[in-house]
């Protein structure tokens, strides 16, 4: 249905006011007498009846501006995407809480925490109290480059996710499109590209020191995580229950939220939902850690069904209380431990600086490309939620082997290629060639 939108000159009327009252000099033809706003900032009007049936204007300085605006208004009612400009007029702020309380029962509480965190630290502070209807592309691309000084591309990336997020829910019913949304490369907001740093595992003599560095009570740790590439999460948050002669079942992790303490947690995604097969001499050493750290059940709070429940947890990994291992505690163990792995080895194997429990991970993973696992392996292994994460982390760890590339060539097209190069030695164009199917070629006609 198509609506009407008329744009009125406010400065002049059709008719005089009183008796005796002189054509404006401005006037027009039509609109030849000054009305009682003549010479007011804002001349021109917008006015036109809503979906629902309401009378509703907006007000311009230049005609120009109340053109485009009605032309933008007409097209949005014609084609069913008009948005009530009052709504649009709704801060982001509130918009941002209504988006939370509508998603947040979908998301993990440490989701939850870390979307709260990048709105309160980085989105509210600039866009909170503006109108998210008057926000425009050139305001996010403005705020994009005022982060990108204080934060690294990747979590900017992040951060920039949740804004998105945001006027992606917001749109139909606040603002007709997303400033986030582009219609092509030309258009779209940029962020900082991310410079690509290739995983390197440690090699075996730098496991073998950190193991020889490690307490008793974190020995086991070190060595499963090397032999089954756990997060640190899934390895803290095992439960005896999970380790079975040669495989280690991954249902759950320890995770921490600002403000709420400890707390048994889903894992990251379903695909790392995984049972993951390991040397029975692995699950026998895990066991020989039960025997001399006993588990001390203690009462945590369990999200792992979707909802909140207070129960006993009996932690294979602990810290020498008994309480859950922590981030803060166990970087600080952590960082002893490559300090005196570090005084054990030669200069040039010495544990590169940065190296976290999660280049386990990574060595692990190097573990199974080395003999020759296929990626799809690797990434359930892993727990990655698709091959796409496990090549772009791992691709440079499979085997470049020009040889082998060249073999694979030669056995699928060797009849071919010995034909072509036949018939070029004795002079022949490749056309005069042909192959039988059996490997042969004679000349045609």
């Amino acid at each position: 249905m198509t609506r009407a939108v008329q744009i009125a000159d406010r400065w002049h009327r059709r008719t005089p006011a009183a008796d005796g009252d002189e054509p404006c000099k401005c006037g027009t033809r039509d609109y030849p007498y000054a009305s009682a706003v003549h010479g007011a900032e804002l001349r021109w009007a917008v006015r036109w009846r809503d979906p629902e049936g309401s009378q509703r204007k907006k007000l311009f300085k230049r005609k120009p501006d109340a053109q485009r605006y009605a032309a933008e208004l007409k097209s949005s009612m014609d084609g069913g995407s008009y948005i009530n400009p009052t709504t649009q007029q709704t801060t982001f702020r509130e918009v941002a809480a209504k988006w939370q309380a509508a998603n947040g029962i979908q998301h993990r509480p440490s989701t939850v925490a870390n979307v709260d965190r990048s709105l309160k630290r980085h989105i509210l502070p600039t866009f909170g109290d503006r109108e998210i209807g008057a926000i425009k592309k050139a305001d996010v691309q403005d705020w994009v480059t005022e982060r990108a000084a204080v934060l690294a591309p990747s979590t900017l990336e992040v951060v920039y996710g949740t804004l998105r997020a945001v006027f992606a829910w917001a749109v139909g019913e606040y603002i007709p499109v997303s400033p986030c949304d582009s219609r092509g490369r030309a258009d779209r907001v940029r962020l900082p590209s991310k410079t690509a740093k290739e995983v390197v595992p440690l090699s075996t003599a730098q496991v073998s020191a950190l193991l020889d560095a490690a307490p008793d009570r974190y020995r086991a740790a070190i060595l499963l995580t090397a032999a089954s590439g756990l997060r640190q999460g899934e390895l803290f948050g095992l439960e005896p229950k999970h380790v079975r002669d040669g495989e280690i079942e991954v249902r759950q992790q320890v995770s921490v939220i600002d403000g709420k303490g400890v707390h048994i947690a889903p894992v990251k995604s379903s695909s790392s939902r995984r049972v993951i097969p390991v040397p029975t001499a692995i699950t026998d050493a895990v066991r020989a850690h039960l025997d001399a750290f006993p588990v001390t059940p203690q009462v945590m709070a369990d999200t792992t069904d979707g909802s909140r429940r207070e129960r006993k947890v009996r932690l294979v990994f602990t810290t020498a209380p008994g309480e859950p291992v922590q981030r803060s505690p166990w970087s600080r163990a952590w960082r002893k431990m490559v300090t005196d792995a570090n005084k054990v080895l030669d200069d040039g194997q010495q544990v590169p600086p940065g190296t976290t429990l999660h280049t386990l991970r990574h060595t692990y993973a190097s573990l199974l490309i080395k003999h020759g696992e296929s990626v799809k392996v690797v990434q359930k292994r892993l727990g990655h939620a698709s091959a796409a994460i496990t090549l772009d982390t791992y691709s440079h760890l499979w085997p470049d082997s020009a040889s082998t590339t060249r073999l694979a060539v030669e056995q699928g097209l060797g009849a071919l290629i010995k034909a072509q190069s036949r018939a070029h030695h004795n002079g022949n164009s490749p056309e005069s060639t042909r192959d039988d199917g059996n490997g042969m070629s004679g000349h045609s006609g």
